[in-house]
């Protein structure tokens, strides 16, 4: 059991730490380190509920603008002399965000270089388009998004309508590539939160559980807003495969509680109580503890698929 684990002075000392845990322990109720350490293992578990949904996110809008600006300007359209932007001059400076995308795709193609020289000892490998386009950093296409590429003859607005084909905020052009442009820099720095597991619950002003919570949801909205933006079929997928309903499950108080082995057990003693029990929680969207009396007793949990 949980209860039995010797917390201190190793685990939570020096595997943990307690300044990693200081941060949760006024934040999350807990009674004990058992409490304690289950806030911190809640987080874990957020961040793998919410990772699929990010990727979701990150791909679906990568290849939605690489297939428009491919089908406009062709293969590798990154190249200097094939994505043209606003403010050039010859001879002048390339705006950050210009520079920005140049240095990302050569990393990318690096990386594919490398790749391929320590998984299959291919040496001099010459990097496909789509090989190049996996690699690319989740900021690409924050920085593609850039009012520089915002004119008559550049790919912003005549490919706007092809990348997002969901419903806009907004009937102009400009403010739309600048919401989004917003929209994807703030999951972006959330997918970076959760892919180092930090605790990804943190924001400025949240001072209790529920604020902690809230504020996750409201990311996962966002997330969502992205997707449909670029394909309501795509956030039907995400829909219809459980990703959003696990998400949502898992950054949840009851979530929480069961992480800190604080969850309340229910007593079943019949086949009845457990059918009526299973179709409760999928109803709720939420995870169950329950104790089924039948040939002595079982201890299990239950929760929606």
């Amino acid at each position: 059991m949980p209860k039995n684990i010797l917390y201190r002075p190793t685990l939570i000392d020096e595997l943990i730490t307690n300044e990693r845990l200081d941060s949760y322990s006024p934040i999350f109720q807990h009674s004990n380190d058992v409490e304690l350490v289950g806030a911190y293992l809640w987080n874990i578990q957020v961040c793998s509920a919410l990772y699929p949904l990010l990727t979701a996110a990150e791909v679906t809008l990568r290849n939605s603008i690489n297939t428009a600006l491919t089908n406009d300007l062709g293969r590798f359209w990154w190249r200097r002399n094939t994505l043209h932007y606003k403010s050039f001059t010859p001879g002048g400076t390339e705006p950050f965000a210009v520079r920005a995308i140049v240095s990302n795709f050569s990393k990318a193609a690096d990386q594919v270089r490398r790749d391929k020289r320590s998984r299959y000892n291919i040496r001099n490998a010459r990097p496909t388009h789509h090989e190049i386009i996996a690699k690319t950093e989740f900021s690409t296409w924050e920085f593609i998004l850039d009012t520089e590429f915002m004119a008559p003859n550049l790919i912003w607005p005549t490919n706007l309508g092809l990348v997002f084909k969901g419903e806009w905020p907004t009937s102009s052009a400009s403010r739309m590539l600048s919401s989004t442009k917003d929209l994807v820099k703030t999951i972006r720095e959330f997918r970076n939160r959760v892919s180092h597991h930090e605790p990804v619950w943190k924001k400025f002003g949240v001072r209790s559980e529920l604020e902690a919570i809230n504020h996750l949801h409201e990311k996962i909205n966002k997330i969502m807003q992205l997707i449909k933006l670029i394909s309501p079929e795509k956030e039907q997928l995400v829909i219809k495969n459980g990703i959003l309903s696990k998400a949502q499950r898992v950054c949840s108080l009851n979530e929480l509680r069961h992480c800190q082995h604080a969850l309340e057990s229910k007593k079943v003693k019949s086949v009845t109580k457990l059918c009526k029990l299973a179709s409760q929680v999928s109803i709720d969207n939420k995870t169950e503890k329950i104790t089924l009396y039948k040939h002595g007793k079982t201890k299990l949990l239950i929760h929606p698929i």
